[in-house]
């Protein structure tokens, strides 16, 4: 099999509202009469302000801020008496006096005190005032305007706005609707004094962003902070490959290696030579492999197969009336697939509360005795698997790369250095040949619309055609390599392609930009990521690069470990949310680092020859493929056994945050 390095051509391609006041909608106060000097009014320090004690193991939680967070998520979630029972209990107010006052005033629409009252609040920037004096005169000339005082609106916006000398241009735009006041009929209710109500409470929301999180409280802070704990636990896991509705505030997030496809579920052995390419389908359902025996092979990814996950429900409930089906019965996901019809032999079937999907269970495991409750994930195996749909032949060369259509109803094929054939998936028709008279094509692709193709050909140039085989538009000079990887963005803006043994091609095709990736390497293959941001770039020195490609150019990681002598081997982004990096080697193993940290965490054996291509399903991150010298396909997913018999010492468990 050709090297990189070869002179013959290489063939191996591969979300304040009023409630927050403390219930203050209903137009009520629950502030006491403020009385005394006006110097009564002014801010000063909390009661516990001063208290530097704090809580939490590692003495980093103010005791203040941490009471004044969890009243504010009281009175948020809408659980008023308790927030009043914190802040009575523990002698720390959500907000000072003042500031409650100045809430107050704003909700009722007292707008000339409240702006006397928010200088009171003792802010140190004045700009600070200054806007918020805006937004509160703002909405005074607005309910002016509104209620049809056009002079009382007039003379706001001329002696109060219009002095504080900023936002010019708002203060145009209010002067402007002077002449049409029916403009500013405020909108959202039936009820004026509702509508006033509802955009007092909206102003109170941007008075809040605007203000410093010392006097009044952000919203959601609370949430937001737990959010962000859970967010870190789960980035740092470097086995994180399952849902984030899993995580769980009760326990520090950990994941094991069972979430990493890592045992061989299946071998296809239907290639008669070297498997050199692979790639599923952009819906998870089909796998398409190419080979230097001069065919495709498409394979169907059976929904319900071995990958597939079911949620099950096992509750005493769901015993009283089970139905054991003795032929076929039909599966209901709310996941979007149509109904299949699978064998009943593996499986019983329960109807559960209108709401929930039908339930299935596997007879060998003990979830139908009720003993356990709740949601939980099982491999649900229905001896389908993956199955050849399609074998693909006429190419007269070994057929190097294959390219899935948007939709996923075609296929582009390409043959080494020869042409470029499009199928119909579901026929397994040839529908069209693209070709050049004394040239030969070495890569392909789709436009994000599916209404062209783009092909490399070996003059270095690359082309682009219409479905029926008109060529209309070629980027001549060095574009393109003889092996060559060809990717269009999902915009369809640009088109990526290695033009020079060590320099990816980024071509802007509307702007007429070009932009270059390089290397200090040979370059011999590439992958983009599925949000365009990305590139992942294999090289002649058994290294994997990732370059940033959305602004500047940047590289952001490195991946090694693999082997690669003389062969091009492809590797690939995976995982859920794209947080793995896969990749072939030719040791005959596949390779999995944690796409963040850099770290390697698999490296699969199996094979018993070069591992070319490897390919991870875009729906199913529990899914992989593999492509070998062996012309085997080998199908990876995840280990059952350990699945089923998670131990405490588990070897395999990655504690994250503290866990032991």
């Amino acid at each position: 099999m050709g090297g990189v390095e070869d002179e013959e051509p290489a063939t191996k391609r591969v979300k304040l509202s009023t409630e927050e006041l403390r219930g203050l909608s209903n137009g009520s106060s629950l502030i006491e009469p403020v009385s005394g000097s006006s110097s009564d009014l002014m801010a000063r320090p909390l009661s516990s302000e001063g208290d530097e004690e704090v809580v939490g193991s590692k003495g980093v939680i103010k005791r203040v801020e941490f009471v004044r967070i969890i009243a504010k998520a009281l009175y948020s979630l809408g659980y008023k008496k308790s927030g009043e029972r914190l802040e009575e209990e523990s002698g720390i107010p959500l907000h000072s006096s003042v500031v409650n006052l100045f809430m107050q005033q704003v909700l009722d629409g007292n707008w000339d005190e409240s702006v006397a009252t928010l200088k009171k609040i003792g802010l140190l920037d004045e700009s600070i005032v200054k806007s918020a004096s805006f937004l509160i005169l703002e909405q005074k000339f607005l309910e002016l305007l509104n209620a049809e005082k056009v002079m009382d609106a007039l003379n706001t916006l001329r002696t109060e706005i219009t002095p504080l000398c900023i936002n010019g241009t708002r203060v145009r735009e209010l002067s402007s609707r002077v002449v049409a006041p029916s403009q500013f009929v405020l909108v959202g209710s039936h009820s004026q004094d509702t509508v006033r109500a509802k955009s007092r409470s909206k102003l109170l929301e941007e008075l809040q962003k605007l203000l410093p999180p010392t006097v009044m409280i952000p919203e959601r802070r609370l949430e937001h902070l737990v959010e962000q704990a859970l967010l870190l636990q789960r980035d740092a896991c470097p086995f994180h490959n399952s849902l984030d509705k899993e995580m769980s505030l009760y326990t520090d997030h950990q994941c094991g290696r069972d979430q990493i496809p890592s045992q061989t579920l299946q071998i296809l052995r239907d290639h008669s030579d070297e498997v050199w390419f692979l790639q599923f389908s952009h819906n998870g359902k089909y796998l398409a492999s190419s080979s230097n025996d001069r065919s495709v092979i498409i394979w169907e990814v059976a929904v319900l197969g071995v990958l597939w996950y079911l949620e099950i429900v096992a509750a005493a409930r769901l015993r009283r009336q089970p139905k054991m089906l003795t032929s076929k019965f039909s599966l209901s996901l709310h996941h979007g697939f149509k109904n299949r019809s699978v064998p009943a032999r593996m499986a019983g079937i329960f109807r559960p509360s209108v709401g929930n999907p039908l339930i299935l269970f596997h007879p060998k495991c003990r979830i139908c005795t009720g003993v356990l409750a709740g949601m939980l994930s099982y491999q649900v195996d229905v001896n389908r698997g993956v199955s050849m749909k399609h074998r693909l032949c006429g190419h007269q060369k070994s057929v190097c790369s294959v390219s899935w259509s948007p939709d996923c109803n075609e296929l582009l094929t390409c043959g080494v250095e020869e042409a470029v054939r499009r199928w119909d998936v579901s026929s397994g028709e040839c529908l069209h040949i693209y070709e050049k008279a004394g040239v030969g094509l070495v890569s392909c692709g789709w436009s994000p619309d599916g209404k062209w193709i783009f092909s490399g050909v070996n003059d270095k140039s690359i082309c682009m055609w219409h479905l029926d085989g008109r060529e209309l538009e070629c980027w001549k000079g060095q574009r393109t390599l003889r092996i060559s990887d060809l990717e269009i963005t999902s915009d369809g803006k640009q088109i990526i392609s290695i033009c020079k043994e060590n320099a990816i091609l980024l071509l802007d095709r509307e702007a007429k930009v070009e932009r270059y990736i390089e290397e200090d390497q040979t370059i011999t293959s590439f992958s983009l990521s599925r949000d365009n941001r990305f590139l992942l770039v294999n090289l002649l020195n058994q290294e994997i690069h990732l370059w940033n490609i959305e602004g500047d150019l940047k590289l952001v990681a490195k991946y090694i470990g693999h082997k690669r002598a003389r062969f091009v081997i492809r590797s690939c982004f995976g995982g859920l949310a794209q947080a793995f990096i896969a990749s072939g080697s030719e040791d005959s193993q596949v390779y999995i680092w944690h796409r963040g940290s850099g770290e390697l965490i698999e490296a699969l054996p199996g094979h018993s020859g070069a591992v070319n291509c490897v390919s991870w399903n875009p729906v199913n991150p529990h899914m992989l493929a593999s492509a070998s010298d062996d012309r085997t396909i080998r199908i990876w997913g995840l280990n059952e056994l350990n699945m089923k018999r998670k131990d405490a010492h588990s070897n395999g468990i990655h504690y994250c945050n503290g866990g032991t």
